[in-house]
């Protein structure tokens, strides 16, 4: 393959050459830009909304769970006469 040769632009008494001021991109490329931006943003709002929605529906479902496992466990003192001690929890159960 032939490479293109490096081509350093110097000015007669031998500085270099300040390089061209940049020019902005085309209108269209700046709205594509700002479109994919915005977008990114929009994204990121619907994930965060999604993600609260979800924590306010899972809430509820695990107080509840917190309050019948606890129901459950004053059940279980009750069932062996208030102590803990006489409580055996066997897993598997024996067959």
């Amino acid at each position: 393959m032939r490479q293109e040769p490096t081509i350093i632009d110097m000015t007669i008494e031998g500085g270099f050459a300040s390089p061209e001021p940049e020019q902005k991109p085309p209108f269209s490329t700046q709205v594509m830009v700002w479109a994919s931006a915005i977008a990114a943003l929009a994204m990121a709002g619907a994930i965060a909304v999604f993600a609260i929605w979800l924590l306010a529906f899972l809430i509820p479902i695990a107080i509840i769970a917190a309050l019948l496992a606890y129901a459950a466990f004053r059940f279980q003192l009750w069932r062996s006469g208030g102590s803990a001690d006489r409580i055996v929890i066997r897993w598997p159960p024996r067959r």
